[in-house]
C-alpha cells in the first residue's frame, strides 16, 4: 500500500511539475517574442542544479549594441523574466567583467555566454548544446569510471 501511495505522489508531483514548467515556458516564449519583434535577440545561460539557473536576452539593433536586456534567474519553475538595465547601449562583442560589476556571478556568466554565443555565430560557426546540469554531473561520474588515457585503475596497462 505505502509502495502504491508513493508512486501516486510521485506522479502527481511531476506532473505539477511538468505543468509549471510550461507555464514558465509559455512566459518564456512571450517575451522571447516581443523582444524578437523589435530585432535580433541574443539569448546566454548559465544552468545549474543547487544555485539558481540564470537565462539572458539581450535584443540588439543593427550595429550590435543592445537596446533591451531580460533575464530570468532562480531554483524554481516560479522565476518570471525581469527587466536587466546597465547593458544599454553597450556592444555585444565587446562586453566584459568590468562592464558586469553590479550584477551577481551567475547573471555575469549568463550575460558573457550570450557574448561567446554571438561571436560564434557573427564568424558563422555553430553553438555546441551545453548539457543540462544533470547530464554534466552523470558525465562526471562515467569519466571517473571509464579507461582514460590509456589507464586502467590507476596503472598504466
Amino acid at each position: 500500500m505505502f509502495i502504491i501511495m508513493l508512486i501516486i505522489i510521485l506522479a502527481v508531483g511531476f506532473g505539477v511539475q511538468y505543468f509549471l514548467g510550461m507555464i514558465q515556458i509559455k512566459h518564456f516564449t512571450k517575451n522571447y517574442i516581443d523582444l524578437r519583434s523589435k530585432g535580433r535577440v541574443v539569448i546566454g545561460r548559465k544552468p545549474t542544479i543547487f544555485q539558481s539557473g540564470t537565462l539572458v536576452l539581450l535584443q540588439i539593433d543593427e550595429k550590435d549594441r543592445i537596446e533591451e536586456a531580460k533575464y530570468m534567474q532562480g531554483v524554481t519553475v516560479f522565476s518570471k523574466i525581469k527587466a536587466l538595465s546597465g547593458l544599454e547601449g553597450k556592444r555585444v562583442a565587446k562586453l566584459e567583467n568590468a562592464d558586469l560589476t553590479k550584477h551577481n556571478k551567475l547573471l555575469r556568466n549568463a550575460i558573457l555566454d550570450a557574448k561567446r554565443t554571438f561571436n560564434i555565430i557573427q564568424s558563422g560557426g555553430e553553438v555546441e548544446k551545453i548539457p543540462s546540469p544533470m547530464m554534466q554531473a552523470v558525465n562526471r561520474v562515467n569519466s571517473m569510471f571509464t579507461n582514460k588515457g590509456g589507464k586502467k585503475n590507476g596503472y598504466n596497462s
